[in-house]
């Protein structure tokens, strides 16, 4: 690309992220939020990121070479319009009833990819979306296929706040604003550029830290524990506008003194997690996404099969616990609502040198006590059959 290409792009990149903040600013009065959904300006998210190696022309890049499309684009939009991602029944539901104090590693899964992780004393809360709609506009956008397990004003005191990339359905201004004013004590973690989008939405910076890949980031929690957060490569994209791969997306490896966890966030398949697992491994609970692949899209989203051979490189044969996530809570692709519940069930089950696959697919609202089992589990085997 030359100079001129690349000006003549920054110029009609410009042009037309002001033309959508015109518009959604003229749509405020009819009930659309404005600008502020959308988040930092490309500038704002250039002056935090201008100095990473990952940059290629102002954007990052994923380090896997792009994967062949399975199957033609014709007759998706259509498929999708058909809705195959609604479940049949209701989807069940659990209240949860946090403990008073933060255990040495558990986890609530709350729907999609926010979960409460507590680990050796220190309560994580990941990707937060507590609104209806994973949309700029709480009026149009997917919404959410079951309630809530829980309000943010029902959360436990957070020690972190954890984001694995800018995406609506893993980062809600709504939430993220609400956390900021209802856990003081909570740090945000998150990848270069999206701090940008947490400054514009007026989270001081003294409680937002900042990692690319490759690198760690410490908090001290409520407790006086040390939480290591390592930033690991993931393999997706980014943008909240028409503006792509301005901010860097990152799965987390989440360091204890005792214990590990590994958040994957968004992620098509990487053997890098093959390096992941040896450098920060072996992890007891990993949270990796396991919904909205299909095969138009297979460096976007691990399906289920995928999903268990990630959490085969980061447990390296231990009898580590796969916690499925990103599944769901909101329609996005073409498989129907129960499949990945399904393939993950069998993926996990023993094969000729292969050992079985520790799994709990908790309800919204379900927790399970990794160090204790069976002591504390409030997850209802087989609960989405019923809505599959």
């Amino acid at each position: 690309m030359t100079r001129q290409d690349s000006s003549l792009r920054a110029r009609a990149s410009s042009t037309v992220r002001a033309a959508v903040v015109s518009g959604t600013n003229k749509l405020a009065d009819a009930g659309l939020p404005g600008a502020q959904a959308i988040g930092a300006s490309p500038a704002e998210i250039a002056a935090e990121v201008a100095a990473s190696p990952f940059l290629r022309d102002g954007r990052f890049v994923n380090a896997d070479p792009p994967s062949p499309i399975g199957g033609p684009p014709v007759g998706a939009l259509v498929d999708m319009v058909r809705r195959p991602g609604r479940p049949t029944g209701t989807i069940m539901v659990t209240t949860p009833d946090f403990a008073p104090s933060a255990r040495d590693l558990a986890v609530t899964w709350l729907g999609h990819a926010t979960a409460l992780v507590e680990i050796d004393g220190v309560r994580v809360l990941t990707d937060p979306v507590f609104s209806r709609r994973c949309s700029p506009s709480q009026l149009v956008g997917p919404a959410r296929l079951h309630a809530l397990p829980c309000d943010i004003a029902d959360l436990p005191p957070l020690d972190v706040v954890l984001i694995s990339h800018d995406h609506y359905d893993h980062l809600d201004t709504a939430s993220v604003v609400e956390l900021a004013r209802t856990q003081p004590a909570a740090v945000f973690v998150c990848p270069i550029g999206v701090g940008a989008h947490l400054r514009a939405w007026g989270i001081g910076a003294e409680r937002i830290r900042t990692a690319q890949w490759h690198d760690e980031v410490a908090v001290t929690g409520g407790n006086g524990t040390a939480i290591r957060f390592a930033a690991v490569p993931a393999r997706h994209f980014s943008g909240r506008g028409l503006d792509r791969d301005l901010t860097m997306w990152a799965s987390w490896a989440i360091i204890g003194p005792r214990h590990r966890a590994f958040f994957s966030g968004d992620t098509g398949f990487s053997e890098a997690y093959e390096d992941a697992g040896a450098a920060f491994g072996p992890f007891q609970l990993n949270l990796i996404a396991i919904g909205a692949y299909d095969p138009l899209w297979p460096d976007i989203h691990v399906n289920p099969e995928e999903a268990v051979t990630i959490h085969r490189m980061l447990a390296r044969g231990t009898d580590a616990l796969l916690v499925p996530i990103h599944w769901g809570t909101f329609n996005l692709a073409r498989h129907t609502w129960g499949e990945p519940a399904a393939r993950l069930t069998h993926a996990a089950q023993p094969s000729p040198g292969r050992a079985p696959v520790d799994i709990v697919i908790p309800q919204p609202g379900g927790e399970v006590d990794v160090v204790d089992r069976t002591g504390t589990a409030t997850v209802v085997p087989d609960w989405w059959k019923e809505s599959a």
